[in-house]
């Protein structure tokens, strides 16, 4: 008998078990067995929770066979362990549909040729549950006492992974994401393939998610052949998952300080201060077999000062950080101010890349984290993705300038590549009097707005947004289309009739950009 779990197979060796036969289901004796009821009903269902192993006389399934393969029939459903049956007055002998059933199902019937005492059984065998229980919870807490010592000895991963094998004896598989399975002990190249080539959900297995920082980031994984799983070994395969996320939040905070140390030059790096050999000696100095197609500058921004939110930023880097390593990016990142910068390097094209950040980020933004993150004031900004590492102070500024835009006006996106006409407005904006000229173009329906309080302006970008739909428009502004007829007209008299037709209707719509970009800029 397993020190930690009860089987059909132990509980026949029981000395009330003497004159007890398996007649079905003999290939179930490996079935667990956490518990024992004495049930002389056939409605069943709201008194088993699973693992069960029935006793019983037979005395309500004497009469209908119906009413006997029902009862088996909720037993197997319910999943438990096995039907133990007393041959005497009520049942002589068990029908071969019953029989049948068991087999297919592997549920084990067990029949009493003499007369057995039903309570000393269960006492019995809930005695050896209850020690089980007891050396299973110390066991237990022995483990825990385990790791822990070992994590204050800076044990890796391997130590772990020693740790649970020594323990339980059986496979044991860790995965991280983008990087070679971990098979402890190891297997052949083609046993290791065969297991990789079954599903996930394969009884064989059972897997504890690692997560990081919200994201999961690896999966700790038992297997054996039979399929038959101890609770004991599901609670250290939890414990050991524990201490495997401990461990990689510690490597996590290390790689944090390293950056620190690495601040410097990466500040020299993007304020095109090093040449192009001394980037990739720091390059090559973390990641010996670089290569790479592309490269952008992610821009996170916080609402605090960098020692106010120290703990939100801290946690915010590595969950960045994270995420983009899990989707083949290397990341290197410092603070400036009330930015983290991230350089993103990718082994894939221009494209390819941002296609891949495009979708990264699409999905980002139906997490809790990304909307936590905007409530409290977090700006994003991903600058021009170029193909070279010496372009990377380009996409810096770009980058910079994507949060001005992002900070001044409502955009759908944080990419510098979807920006192009804010980008060019706040070029123009740097070499001329933008302002003047907006006044030129919108200034009567401006000052319109602001003599009689009215939303000429807001009628006027809807209008030109629904490429002239009169329904559209006054659907979006809430109005009905008498107003907005009044509105249209009102809108001809100062821009002119002709101000929906070729050059001026672009004209206007430059204009109205421009001036939601810098209107308060006075």
């Amino acid at each position: 008998m397993s020190q930690f779990k009860l089987q059909v197979k132990d509980v026949l060796k029981n000395e009330h078990f003497q004159s007890a036969e398996v007649i079905a289901g003999k290939d179930g004796l490996l079935r667990i067995v956490k518990w024992a009821h004495v049930i002389e009903i056939v409605q069943v269902d709201n008194f088993l929770a699973g693992d069960e192993l029935i006793l019983t006389t037979g005395i309500s399934l004497q009469h209908h066979l119906e009413d006997f393969i029902f009862f088996v029939e909720m037993l197997i459903k319910k999943n438990c362990a096995a039907l133990c049956i007393e041959y005497g007055t009520y049942l002589q002998t068990i029908p071969e549909a019953i029989q049948s059933l068991a087999n297919r199902h592997d549920f084990p019937i067990i029949v009493f040729h003499e007369t057995v005492p039903f309570v000393r059984i269960t006492q019995d065998l809930h005695s050896q549950i209850m020690n089980q229980q007891y050396f299973m919870i110390s066991s237990l807490e022995n483990y825990a006492q385990t790791l822990n010592k070992n994590a204050l000895h800076g044990q890796n991963t391997d130590d772990i992974l020693q740790t649970i094998y020594h323990t339980l004896r059986t496979q044991i598989i860790f995965s991280i994401k983008d990087r070679d399975v971990i098979f402890f002990p190891n297997m052949p190249l083609a046993k290791r393939q065969q297991l990789l080539t079954l599903p996930q959900s394969a009884p064989q297995f059972k897997h504890a998610p690692i997560f990081i920082v919200d994201q999961h980031y690896a999966d700790l994984t038992l297997y054996r052949t039979d399929g038959l799983f101890s609770e004991f070994e599901l609670l250290i395969l939890d414990r050991t998952a524990t201490a495997l996320a401990q461990l990689l939040m510690r490597e996590f905070y290390i790689e944090e300080k390293r950056d620190i140390e690495d601040a410097t030059i990466l500040a020299d790096w993007i304020d095109d201060k090093l040449t192009k050999e001394e980037i990739y000696k720091f390059i090559v100095s973390h990641h010996a077999n670089f290569t790479h197609y592309s490269n952008a500058v992610f821009i996170l921004s916080s609402p605090y000062t960098m020692m106010k939110g120290q703990e939100d930023i801290v946690y915010s880097k590595l969950y960045y950080r994270n995420l983009f390593e899990q989707n083949g990016f290397i990341p290197f990142l410092f603070e400036r101010k009330s930015y983290v910068v991230f350089i993103l390097l990718h082994t894939k094209d221009c494209k390819a890349s941002r296609d891949l950040l495009n979708s990264l980020f699409s999905t980002l933004q139906t997490t809790d984290f990304y909307k936590k993150q905007q409530a409290q004031g977090y700006q994003l900004a991903i600058g021009k993705i170029v193909a070279d590492v010496e372009e990377i102070p380009k996409s810096y500024q770009t980058a910079l300038e994507t949060l001005y835009i992002c900070r001044k006006v409502q955009t759908t996106s944080f990419f510098y590549d979807d920006l192009h006409l804010y980008y060019l407005i706040y070029k123009l904006q740097m070499q001329v009097d933008l302002q003047e000229v907006i006044q030129d173009y919108l200034q009567p329906v401006i000052e319109y707005d602001k003599k009689y309080n009215s939303k000429l302006l807001e009628t006027l970008q809807v209008y030109l947004q629904t490429n002239g739909s009169k329904q559209q428009t006054a659907n979006q502004l809430f109005i009905v289309r008498q107003t907005l007829y009044h509105r249209l007209k009102k809108l001809e008299n100062l821009l002119g009739e002709n101000f929906m037709k070729g050059h001026n209707r672009i004209t206007l719509e430059f204009m109205l950009l421009a001036h939601s970009l810098i209107e308060d800029k006075k």
